[in-house]
């Protein structure tokens, strides 16, 4: 990763539909998708922001692998409108179903268990035997 430009670097995960994307969600990071950015974290935000709001749209606003997290001083107010209709996890609440998304598995939740079915056996008459 040291040789490689960061640019490269982000846009490679950016592009690959494998990967799946945890967008930390935070006042900060609301700040920074919609207002003037002045730094380069900020530029840095914005531009990955726009890529993933791009893939979404392109996917015919379906979310495959972008992954809300809400950090203690954020809420649902602070995520963006384009993923207001996902899952969004809390941080630390969620650490349980974030990493079953994560490693893209299914929590398991048994069925429910009903009392025994009573099975009663009754011997048919010969004579209505013959009769079938």
């Amino acid at each position: 990763m040291r040789c490689m430009d960061i640019n490269k670097w982000k846009d490679s995960y950016l592009k690959d539909p494998s990967t799946l994307i945890i967008i930390a969600i935070s006042p900060k990071y609301k700040a920074d998708i919609e207002g003037c950015a002045m730094d380069s974290h900020g530029l840095h935000t914005k531009y990955i922001h726009s890529m993933m709001q791009n893939e979404f749209i392109l996917q015919g606003s379906l979310n495959f692998r972008f992954i809300p997290l809400l950090f203690l001083n954020a809420s649902q107010k602070h995520v963006p409108g384009w993923l207001q209709n996902t899952c969004v996890y809390r941080w630390p609440q969620d650490t349980e179903d974030l990493l079953l998304r994560l490693l893209r598995e299914e929590r398991y939740v048994p069925p429910p268990v009903h009392k025994e079915h009573t099975l009663i056996i009754r011997p048919v008459p010969t004579s209505s035997a013959a009769a079938l």
